[in-house]
Parts: structure tokens; sequence; C-alpha cells
């Protein structure tokens, strides 16, 4: 079976993701150098929290400075990306869902105990990895656009929910729920002065 995690992976990364790189990383470039003006006075933002909806990841996209650091009464503006601006289309579990049985189709795998009595396929039996792939292109994206900008701004991906945890953009670390992201910072040797 992990032959065919790896082929439905790639698919995955072939179909959903790799084409909406570009604008991803071009709208996190945008972050990175201040096109956005999220308050109106001068205060330099050194961490930034990219939030994606919870439930359709790449759907919408939205930066603010970090909360823990920069008191939310002075946020004027939130950069948003929505890709249907961009004439990308939500991708929804029937969307994966047949890219999934297009896969085993193609490597000659009988799906059929995995098909529920409305003769949809539960792929959850099989193939778990689609919010990883998706973090990690948004982790991609955004070292992408570091790269690109230079930029020494501290980024941390959560999710609209609040459900999905929070993820050390520069990293790749899923920060635990009893950590406190200060706490975090400065064990990384990030000193970072708070607003609040």
């Amino acid at each position: 079976m992990k032959k065919i995690e790896t082929k439905i992976d790639e698919a995955f990364r072939n179909t959903f993701l790799l084409p909406r790189e570009k604008v991803v990383t071009n709208f996190l470039v945008d972050v990175l150098n201040s096109k956005y003006q999220f308050r109106e006075d001068d205060k330099k933002i050194e961490v930034i929290s990219l939030y994606y909806y919870a439930s359709s990841p790449l759907s919408f996209l939205f930066a603010l400075p970090n909360y823990e650091y920069y008191s939310p009464d002075k946020t004027i503006q939130i950069a948003e990306l929505h890709l249907k601006e961009h004439s990308f289309e939500d991708y929804s579990n029937i969307d994966v869902q047949e890219l999934c049985k297009k896969v085993l189709d193609e490597n000659n795998i009988d799906y059929s105990a995995y098909l529920d009595e409305d003769n949809q396929l539960d792929f959850a039996n099989y193939w778990e990895n689609q919010f990883g792939l998706e973090s990690d292109f948004l982790m991609n994206c955004w070292r992408n656009a570091k790269e690109k900008t230079q930029s020494k701004m501290i980024g941390f991906l959560e999710s609209s929910d609040a459900g999905g945890g929070l993820f050390d953009l520069d990293n790749g670390y899923d920060v635990p729920f009893d950590v406190d992201v200060d706490e975090y910072l400065q064990s990384h040797g990030f000193i970072v002065t708070k607003e609040i």
C-alpha cells in the first residue's frame, strides 16, 4: 500500500498543489515585502501569522501580524489571497476522491471494499496524506518567498478554526499546544519585543 500512497501523493501534488505554487509564493512575497499595510504606524512587523481556511486549506489564505506580539486593535489591513480570483477552482473531497480512483484504476487495484453505501470512496482507509501535503506545500512556498525577499520575518501557519495547530513556517515544526509562542521563539534564539 505504501507504493500506491506515493503515487496518490504525486498525483495530488501535480494536480492540486504545483499549479497553485506560483500564485501562493507571489502572495507571500508581497506579504514579506510589506505590500500590505497592516498598521497605520510604522512599527516593523517581525512575526506574522498565515491562516488557511480549515475546510479547504488552499482556497483562501490570509496573513496578519501575530497577535501574541502585536495589538489586534492596531491592525488596519489583512493580506488576503482568494485562489478563485486567480482562476483556480476550489477542489473538494469529491475531486480528491476521483483523483484517488483514477490512480487506483491505473494501477489495477480493486477498491470496492472502500466504497460506502452511496458508492463514495472512503480514502481515509489507505491515504491520509492530504493535509500533510497541503501544509508542507504552504511551508515550501513560504521558504521560497523568504529566499526571494531575503526577509527575516518569522511566520506561523495556523488554521482559521484554531483546531489545526500551529506550525513554524520557517522550520516546519509543529509547535506543541502547551508551549507559548514566545517561549518557543526564545528556545530557537529569537527575542521579539511584544507590543502587548
